[in-house]
């Protein structure tokens, strides 16, 4: 009998947790996210992950050193990068202290790569990014600023200085650059992140154009809202994925991001050029 009604106030206790997550979230979903077996899909790929320490970048990192690759991940932050390639505990990974927005320093930063991974890069996801923190009609300078300066100047001139490094290394074999964007580059734009995140897209289909005939493709991926530090809102509410903001009522995790980004790093995705994929739970298509 004492079994019976402990188990009974663990199911109450657990339903009034229950509502009270509807109550202050508005809803209640479980995930359960399936990793594709990937064997070797990347083995002996040297690859470059800007903005590799944390989020969607450490996921990615994470999910290429499982498919075989030798990664590299960068970022302003020496001691997030330590943390994490010591999480992924792999003698496949690296780190590079690199802060995007400095565009003067992108090409030698290229070369420092390339020693670092010991031959050719065969990849790179293009990742670094900084998130808002002003919105329309309280924009200020400083704001437009300091998202432009990684989420503009960061991104073009990584992109451009690793292309200029496969033009004057040509090669027979297909690279990768994969330009992260994000939904709010698919909606109207009203505040400087996601007037970078359209810039994005726009630099994606044009270095796709320019670069295919090198043997480069050119993509990019738009996640909706993931489970990471910038969505503050999703780690507080822990293993409840629930979110209001899109088709599906949840939010992503990482690793979602990541799979799709492997697959477009695989040689299984040699066809596509300039495109930007979303992955947003439906959130640009809503009414």
């Amino acid at each position: 009998m004492i079994k019976k009604i402990g188990k009974g106030l663990i199911r109450i206790s657990s339903a009034f947790k229950a509502f009270a997550q509807v109550l202050s979230e508005g809803g209640i979903k479980k995930l359960e996210v399936s990793m594709l077996d990937k064997h070797n899909e990347l083995e002996n790929r040297k690859i470059v992950i800007t903005g590799g320490g944390s989020g969607i970048g450490l996921a990615v990192a994470r999910c290429c050193v499982n498919a075989g690759a030798d990664v590299l991940i960068t970022g302003r932050n020496e001691r997030k990068l330590r943390e994490a390639v010591h999480s992924i505990g792999s003698d496949s990974i690296s780190y590079l202290v690199w802060d995007a927005s400095d565009a003067d320093s992108a090409d030698l930063k290229v070369q420092e790569c390339e020693r670092k991974l010991g031959g050719q890069i065969d990849a790179v996801v293009n990742n670094a990014g900084v998130p808002p923190h002003e919105f329309f009609p309280s924009v200020s300078g400083a704001e437009w600023d300091r998202i432009y300066l990684t989420n503009g100047k960061g991104i073009f001139f990584t992109a451009q200085a690793f292309c200029k490094y496969w033009i004057n290394h040509p090669s027979d074999e297909y690279r990768h650059l994969i330009n992260i964007s994000s939904q709010g580059g698919f909606v109207g734009a009203l505040y400087p992140y996601r007037m970078s995140k359209w810039d994005i897209r726009g630099l994606t289909e044009g270095l796709g154009v320019q670069m295919a005939p090198q043997n480069v493709l050119v993509n990019g991926v738009a996640p909706g809202v993931v489970r990471t530090a910038m969505q503050s809102f999703a780690v507080q509410q822990g293993d409840n994925a629930y979110c209001n903001q899109n088709l599906l009522k949840r939010y992503a995790l990482p690793e979602e991001v990541a799979e799709l980004i492997i697959f477009m790093l695989s040689g299984a995705c040699n066809f596509m050029v300039g495109q930007t994929i979303l992955l947003d739970g439906g959130y640009s298509i809503k009414n």
